[in-house]
């Protein structure tokens, strides 16, 4: 059985999480760690690591808000995988925020990518785990696909603030309907 505990600024569990989380994620789909362990102590935002038993199994960083959670990062370690934690983890979520939409963003399948196989896995992932596609995508050096669990926010621009809240409304994410940001992605 899995338990959570919320990542301190260091320790051991800090050092599992960043090294999870720069082995897990392309160097241009992240922040730099410190800032992400910063961000975690303001505006909603917090990273937990889970472990079964004293085995550190993964993380989840997210935001939330009044009526909905952005999953911004979600990892299990590579030892620990195919073992069921991740859906552990997900339902952990689920479990906390019962009474709101759970979003995240996925690269989207591109017959093109080196690694669609791997991108259709992570769909099959989060659809097996009740997610649904939100029909919303955006375009930030890739193309993303946004995924809901719960109801799905009715604007685009809902999504939107949540993703430009993690960068501390410093950026602006364009968010739109799936079949335009295709569209324009392949112009």
């Amino acid at each position: 059985m899995l338990t959570m505990k919320k990542v301190p600024m260091f320790g051991a569990t800090a050092h599992n999480v960043k090294r999870l989380y720069e082995t897990a994620f392309p160097v241009e789909q992240r922040v730099p760690f410190w800032s992400l362990r910063l961000r975690s102590n303001m505006n909603g935002m917090e990273i937990v690591a889970y472990y079964d038993e004293d085995v550190f199994c993964g993380f989840a960083c997210l935001l939330a808000t009044e009526k909905a959670v952005y999953l911004y990062y979600i990892a299990v370690a590579d030892d620990q995988r195919n073992k069921g934690y991740g859906t552990q983890i997900i339902d952990n979520l689920k479990q906390r925020y019962p009474e709101k939409t759970i979003a995240l963003d996925i690269e989207a399948r591109d017959p093109r990518a080196n690694d669609n196989e791997k991108r259709a896995a992570r769909r099959a992932f989060y659809l097996k785990n009740g997610f649904k596609a939100s029909g919303y995508g955006f375009k930030d050096g890739g193309l993303f696909e946004i995924m809901a669990f719960g109801e799905k926010l009715e604007e685009p621009k809902a999504y939107a603030v949540l993703i430009d809240r993690l960068a501390f409304g410093l950026t602006h994410t364009n968010v739109r309907p799936m079949s335009e940001v295709k569209s324009k992605s392949r112009k």
